[in-house]
């Protein structure tokens, strides 16, 4: 039965789902917070009506899609499968992915670019190819894939959204709007996520938290003359620095306060070993690194947990400040930084929120006016114990599709929904995995989608969707 699954599947992707990325790839669906005029310019409504459009032509028995629309919100898109199995289950399978897009960013290859799809050496590039369009299109690919070959499957429902990229700020008020027509859910699948590589089923056990907010210090009313001011006014930039070194210790990239840290068990400890051992130095060839730059830890083990279990501290924007082009010998008024800290799985965002609010504008350096403003707090998730039927699938799709056993990952990246799925859905057993892996690039230049990996994960899906069971 796999293996024609995986036939079934590579047909689907050949004939349409394919075609049907190129198109969602052409589209600049950029999330709301990089495209302000989101609701004039339609594009977010366009990807929904375009991915409805075609689901409604796969000729998917029992398929019913409808476009959910409310005032000053971004849409998303609901979907329905009638069951076709002669079992009454209580609960239903429960798809999510997103629509939305990250802006191009610069530094693509002279051949590519982010609003024109190209295949070559297997991948689809083009932004949104990995994260996350493809997860619509293959989600229902693999349950059309089981209904083709005359395999049952429970009810199926999924909710698609257009600003992940944006915190999904809106996602959960449509929730609670469609709850009644999604009923309870038995198992989510959610392909938002990473692979470590392209030789096995990779299944992410945890993912971080996140909060985030901009940092503003200022100093001036108004530039002056760098010679004249420096060595008596007190530079923003240099108060700047000294607030982040409250936070972070720049020589080892280590987060100071225990106020976002955890304790990381051993069973933790073990699993990231075992990727450790499985991956190797491709942990660290996954990023294009420049030049001679050095890892923070060379130690492979140390650095999963660094990124899964541990607090990490970025700047992801500034402002008040020229380009170098235009610098002049000014000693600017103002800076502002953006940052966003990933936090372990278990630690609760609200309050370190609060905590980084307390850290960061305490006793502010020569008085200097410093302002936090908070744009994000949202929790990890780390998952609970897996049902025999669901971990034999994996292991069975993962051994059959790609000749190893499964792998089981925490990631660094956040997704904040599935911590709501879990609370929302107690009973459901989870899928949380993804093509995000080496060299994909999502939110960066030459974004790619590994095509034979997606393929593979497709049929891994639909035979779990085939394998499901409640207890």
């Amino acid at each position: 039965m796999l293996k024609k699954i995986y036939n079934k599947v590579t047909h689907e992707w050949d004939t349409s789902v394919e075609e049907a990325l190129k198109s969602f790839i052409r589209l600049p669906a950029l999330s709301p917070d990089f495209d302000k005029k989101w609701e004039e310019n339609g594009v977010l409504l366009k990807a929904l009506e375009d991915a409805q459009a075609w689901a409604e032509k796969q000729g998917i028995k029992g398929l019913r899609c409808e476009i959910i629309k409310d005032d000053g919100f971004t849409p998303c898109l609901f979907v329905e499968v009638d069951a076709t199995s002669d079992k009454k289950f209580e609960r239903s399978v429960f798809f999510y992915g997103h629509l939305d897009k990250q802006p191009p960013n610069e530094g693509w290859d002279q051949d590519k670019s982010a609003w024109e799809p190209v295949i070559q050496n297997g991948r689809l590039y083009g932004r949104g190819a990995v994260d996350d369009g493809y997860a619509f299109y293959t989600s229902l690919a693999a349950v059309k894939a089981l209904q083709t070959l005359g395999i049952p499957h429970p009810r199926c429902v999924g909710l698609f959204e257009t600003c992940e990229e944006s915190s999904s700020r809106h996602y959960e008020s449509y929730l609670k709007e469609a709850e009644q027509k999604l009923g309870d859910i038995g198992l989510v699948i959610a392909l938002d996520s990473c692979c470590g590589d392209y030789d096995r089923l990779w299944v992410t056990s945890s993912l971080r938290g996140m909060l985030g907010g901009t940092i503003e210090v200022r100093t001036l009313n108004v530039g002056v003359h760098s010679g004249e001011a420096s060595g008596i006014v007190p530079e923003s930039f240099m108060i700047v620095r000294r607030l982040l070194d409250r936070i972070e210790d720049s020589r080892t990239g280590e987060i100071i306060p225990r106020v976002f840290q955890t304790k990381i068990s051993e069973e933790i400890h073990k699993q990231n070993v075992g990727v450790a051992e499985s991956l190797g130095d491709r942990i660290f060839a996954a990023y294009p690194w420049h030049g001679k730059t050095e890892p923070l830890t060379k130690d492979a083990c140390e650095a999963l947990l660094n990124r899964s279990w541990r607090p990490e501290l970025t700047v992801t924007g500034v402002d008040g400040m020229p380009s170098v082009e235009n610098a002049g010998n000014v000693m600017r008024p103002y800076t502002t930084v953006k940052i966003g800290m990933r936090l372990p799985p278990d630690v609760d965002a609200e309050k370190a929120s609060t905590a980084l609010e307390e850290i960061i504008t305490a006793e502010p350096p020569f008085n200097a006016d410093v302002k936090y403003v908070p744009t994000v707090a949202s929790n990890g998730w780390s998952a609970k114990a897996a049902a025999p039927w669901i971990t034999k699938a994996f292991e069975k799709a993962s051994e059959t599709y790609w000749g190893n056993k499964p792998a089981y990952m925490g990631l660094g990246a956040s997704i904040p929904l599935v911590k709501l799925f879990s609370e929302k859905w107690p009973h459901a057993q989870f899928m949380v995995s993804g093509a995000l892996g080496p060299n994909s690039n999502a939110h960066g230049p030459n974004e790619s989608l590994h095509i034979e990996y997606c393929k593979k994960q497709t049929a891994s899906v639909a035979y779990l969707i085939s394998q499901y069971e409640e207890h």
